[in-house]
């Protein structure tokens, strides 16, 4: 639904005002993590037993250090000192990334390379920290505190940890493309571990696949420490998108049908702009082949994006007609010839387009969903009036009313 009061005029962003409930419910929270904590290492585990991620442990071992990020302790480093650090941690990862691509990487080469980065990791969070927190800050997106008048902040305040996150296994009926939940699985699973996983869990009518992740909502959030600068600068933009949509109706309804799908695809076109406010507010110039990323491999003879979408495509139509069996043999033979070209996936399934469908800006999703959100984007063109309209929102129906609110045909807005 539209924000109160909206009419015809201007759009103008309301402000934060949170029911004293919530300030309530969010105090309360915070006490019952805190005993959640001392109670987890007594808590069961799931059905995948000690295979499972944990995320009261990763809480447990963190919320000491997450304070003492939101105080501030810590030295300030000068424009100088952070782009030293910057261009020292991601000339690493790229050497470590490039000695992974050897015939035979070196272990202990691999391992000085790890424990070197390791120094500037504290320094690297922080900073990254810092730019995020200054680009949504530069967006207006500070909130008034409630009980002091003309003092705001932004909360929820940025934190991220670089380290390895955790998988996660997918499952998804066989005769449509929709989840059927989702586990997080420990980041150090073997291959023989993760296809013993999924053959455990496949049966006449589910299929599965564990895929890697980028960063994950927990707080601190995680965030994968081998990539590039510009890849973990727009992965925390992302997860603080989703710590800000919590406290409003569209991140209230994750649960709800359309709920993932709205919440991930409005946390994907958000990130861009975060990352391009932080980008101009900080720019950073890495050198080329040290800024991250792995070394250039021959570029692929297909077009990634266009290869998917045609895919995703022809599968929803095999399994509209309930030709399970012909869909499936069509994943299989793409994936092999995506291979043959230079892009390789290990699975190809159901499972997999219901988890990377859910950002339905991107090719493996058929959802309108994602035309939709970048329409609205198109239509503010701010961040701030963005999420002012979009957080709002709790199904795709109030999101087509604020297009055609905003004058927009919502049917007209379909997947190419």
């Amino acid at each position: 639904m539209l924000p109160a009061g909206m009419d015809a005029g201007p759009v103008e962003p309301r402000p934060w005002r949170p029911p004293l409930v919530l300030l309530t419910t969010t105090a309360a929270g915070t006490l019952a993590l805190a005993l959640a904590i001392s109670l987890s290492l007594f808590l069961a585990r799931g059905p995948l037993g000690s295979d499972e991620y944990s995320i009261w442990q990763w809480e447990a071992a963190h919320l000491a250090g997450s304070v003492f990020s939101l105080l501030g302790v810590g030295a300030e480093l000068s424009e100088e000192e952070e782009a030293e650090r910057l261009e020292a941690y991601f000339r690493l990862t790229s050497a470590m990334r490039a000695e992974l691509q050897a015939q035979s990487p070196d272990p202990a080469l691999l391992e000085a390379l790890a424990s070197e980065r390791a120094l500037y990791e504290n320094d690297v969070e922080r900073i990254i920290e810092g730019y995020v927190t200054d680009a949504v800050v530069e967006a207006g997106l500070e909130r008034p505190l409630p009980l002091f008048r003309g003092m705001s902040m932004l909360w929820p305040a940025v934190d991220i940890e670089l380290t390895n996150p955790p998988q996660v296994l997918v499952r998804s009926r066989r005769d449509e493309i929709r989840s059927a939940g989702y586990t997080l699985l420990r980041a150090d699973l073997t291959l023989d571990e993760i296809e013993r996983i999924e053959a455990h869990t496949d049966d006449e009518d589910i299929v599965s696949v564990v895929v890697p992740i980028g960063g994950l909502a927990v707080y601190p959030t995680i965030i994968r420490e081998d990539r590039s600068y510009n890849s973990i600068l727009r992965t925390a933009a992302h997860e603080w998108v989703h710590f800000y949509l919590a406290f409003y109706p569209l991140g209230l309804a994750y649960g709800a049908p359309d709920g993932p799908t709205l919440n991930e695809t409005v946390a994907n076109v958000a990130e861009r702009e975060i990352a391009r406010i932080a980008r101009g507010l900080h720019p950073v110039e890495l050198p080329e082949g040290a800024d991250g990323r792995a070394p250039d491999r021959e570029p692929p003879s297909l077009v990634f994006g266009v290869e998917m979408r045609e895919l995703r495509l022809a599968v929803d139509d095999l399994l509209a007609e309930g030709r399970v069996a012909e869909a499936e043999a069509l994943m299989e033979e793409r994936r092999l010839h995506l291979a043959e070209h230079g892009i390789v996936i290990r699975k190809i399934n159901q499972a997999y387009f219901a988890f990377y469908g859910s950002y339905a800006n991107l090719p493996q999703s058929s959802d309108p969903i994602g035309p939709k959100v970048e329409r609205l984007w198109e239509e503010t063109g701010d961040l701030a009036l963005f999420f002012a309209l979009v957080r709002e929102v709790e199904s795709v129906a109030e999101l087509d009313a604020v297009l055609s609110r905003l004058g927009v045909d919502p049917a007209a807005l379909v997947v190419e």
